[in-house]
């Protein structure tokens, strides 16, 4: 195996995880919404589940984390590849920027897609 086909490989288990951890949060995201729209319309009290909500929650909130650092880690091997001259990019439909690095919402651009 030559460096690019190193480099390759990484590159494909990179994106198998981010979309392993974005798969996780999907679902994670459908359970709360499973919880409580069928909890209003099963007329449930909201102090039934409430302890489970709140540890779904929690739990979205680290594999959210965990997604971060994947993606810290993803900029970082980016720059170490492009050090050392491997090829280590791979086709396919994603739409990167030019500056992959993760775009940080502005308050201001948070209001203004809130309001359209």
């Amino acid at each position: 195996m030559n460096r690019s086909d190193f480099g390759q490989d990484l590159a494909r288990r990179l994106y198998s995880t981010e979309h392993a951890l974005d798969h996780a949060l999907s679902e994670a995201a459908l359970l709360v919404s499973s919880m409580t729209a069928g909890r209003v319309d099963q007329k449930i009290s909201a102090v039934i589940g409430q302890d489970a909500l709140a540890n779904i929650l929690q739990a979205m909130n680290t594999v959210g984390a965990a997604r971060g650092a994947v993606v810290a880690a993803h900029h970082q091997m980016k720059a170490d590849a492009e050090r050392m001259r491997i090829e280590w990019r791979l086709a396919g439909p994603e739409m990167k920027p030019a500056d992959d690095r993760p775009i940080r919402e502005t308050s201001k651009a948070r209001h203004l897609a809130a309001v359209s």
